[in-house]
């Protein structure tokens, strides 16, 4: 924490420097070349005025013969005066290196520097074009250095549009650098030494703030150790020199070692009666094992019932075959009728023996809404016999769950078939199947004429049955494999509106 408090406070003055050392750079470069963009413009009006008086005045001593120009050209290049006039006018301004004055032909006739005469006049940029550019592109030539701009203009003789003279005030930006130069370093120093007592300050202010955190953590490690609070032994009480906020936070923390010693008070209570429950649990187990025991031996008697049922069913069939004499018809109705009462009871042992058989359950990964497409697929020819409307509504994606896919499959058969049975006049099912973080959940809904409310409590009672000819076991074991996947069954239904089944699975965990 001390080092990114430092790193943050350093950063954050640094960044201050900067702008403000581009702030005053900018304005410093700005005030150079307007000042030397004057100097030289001001120069430049200086010298034209001086030519124009000093030729009006200077052009009636020599020969008109020759035409006003080449007495123009003769006077700027010989009078000594207008020479000297240029070198006082280029030392009024530092940032001025030249001031040439040349004739039409570009030669050079009279300049600050006498070996200049006779050249041709240089191609120089605009410096006015210069000071209109941006300040970095100012900078930067300021600070690279050794480039010369101009500032021209031309005079003509009185009366006339012609200019014949062109005057030419060179301006450099290595005379410009100095001063920028020197103030740089200013800035330069001036950045430095704000970072250095920015950083000098911030490593003080960190170690006096930080001071009060030591002390909470050898609170915590006294609290780790088995001392609680301050009234134990090895405690302490608050800093008195202490932020206030710090010794609030001292305090909470004796009081929070109090309560997690009280909280490992109850940790132990807790683990004690955790073990009186393991003890009760290990009771029920055996109570558990007994009644499969008592499974297995009521499995055994419904063995024992359905063989003599088998032999009384054959008797029967050889009791109706004898009696077919006239005369004989009362007793055959009633071997019809024991017999049917026969195969009655044999479907209800056979039903009991199926659902009191123990059932072993094999997990795998099951995609429930690809197991609910499967469903629908095998149940849509029935469906479209019996006139109904077979929906399916899956997620984007897998709903995934842990369990048996065979009995999960049959507990959504058995719902579906009641749904298709229930709407005798033909209607509309849905399948909907939605997932979310901890659980996956199928929806069955159809249109049927609903569960009467008397009849509601009784749905997954085995051997209950509206239907005529049903057995009374199908949700039975629908509401079994539910619960062997630790799920839950609900239903709402509305009476004429139709009834929809909820089975809810807690969602298989997917390790990436």
């Amino acid at each position: 924490m001390r080092v990114r408090l430092v790193l943050l406070t350093v950063t954050l003055v640094a960044l201050v420097a900067v702008a403000l050392s581009a702030l005053h750079l900018k304005t410093l470069v700005d005030t150079l070349s307007a000042y030397a963009l004057e100097r030289s413009e001001h120069a430049t009006q200086e010298v034209s005025s001086f030519l124009i008086d000093h030729l009006n005045q200077h052009s009636k001593e020599y020969e008109t013969s020759q035409g006003p120009k080449a007495v123009w050209y003769t006077i700027v290049s010989s009078d000594p005066d207008i020479a000297s006039m240029l070198q006082k006018t280029m030392a009024l301004a530092p940032s001025l290196v030249e001031i040439n004055v040349a004739g039409e032909d570009r030669r050079i006739l009279a300049s600050s520097s006498g070996r200049r005469v006779g050249e041709m006049l240089p191609q120089l940029r605009d410096f006015s074009q210069w000071q209109k550019g941006s300040a970095m592109s100012r900078l930067l030539d300021l600070m690279k250095g050794g480039l010369d701009y101009e500032s021209a203009s031309a005079a003509g003789i009185q009366g006339q549009d012609e200019k014949i003279l062109t005057i030419q005030v060179v301006t450099s930006t290595v005379l410009l650098r100095e001063p920028l130069l020197s103030q740089v370093k200013g800035l330069a120093a001036v950045s430095g030494g704000s970072l250095l007592a920015a950083l000098v300050i911030t490593l003080a202010a960190t170690t006096l703030s930080l001071r009060p955190l030591k002390r909470i953590d050898r609170t915590i490690d006294r609290i780790v150790q088995g001392n609680y609070g301050p009234g134990t032994q090895g405690g302490a009480p608050p800093e008195p020199r202490a932020a206030k906020e710090f010794a609030v936070l001292e305090s909470k923390l004796n009081l929070l070692g109090q309560k997690f010693h009280g909280a490992r008070e109850d940790a132990t209570e807790l683990r004690h009666d955790v073990n009186q429950l393991l003890e009760r649990l290990a009771s029920q187990l055996d109570v558990a094992s007994r009644l499969a025991a008592i499974s297995r031996l009521t499995g055994g008697v419904a063995h024992e019932i359905k063989n003599p049922l088998n032999a009384i069913a054959l008797r029967l069939d050889f009791l109706r075959e004898k009696l077919s004499e006239p005369g004989e018809e009362e007793l055959v109705k009633d071997i019809d009728v024991l017999s049917k009462e026969v195969q009655r009871l044999d479907r209800v042992v056979k039903t009991f023996l199926d659902f009191s058989r123990p059932v072993e359950v094999h997990f795998e990964d099951v995609d429930l809404a690809e197991l609910t497409r499967e469903v629908a697929d095998l149940m849509t020819p029935p469906a479209q016999l019996a006139h109904v409307n077979l929906e399916v509504e899956s997620p984007s994606g897998p709903a995934p769950l842990r369990g048996d896919a065979d009995l999960i499959k049959q507990a959504v058969l058995n719902l579906v078939t009641n749904s298709i049975e229930a709407m005798k006049e033909g209607g509309s099912l849905r399948l909907k199947t939605t997932r979310d973080d901890g659980a996956v959940t199928l929806e069955v809904s159809d249109s049927g004429s609903g569960i009467p409310p008397a009849l509601r409590d009784k749905v997954f009672q085995l051997y209950f049955t509206t239907k005529g000819k049903g057995s009374g076991i199908g949700l039975a074991m629908t509401y079994r494999a539910v619960q062997l996947h630790n799920g839950t069954i609900e239903f709402d239904s509305a009476e004429g509106r139709g009834t929809t089944f909820r089975l809810q699975f807690p969602a298989a965990i997917r390790h990436v």
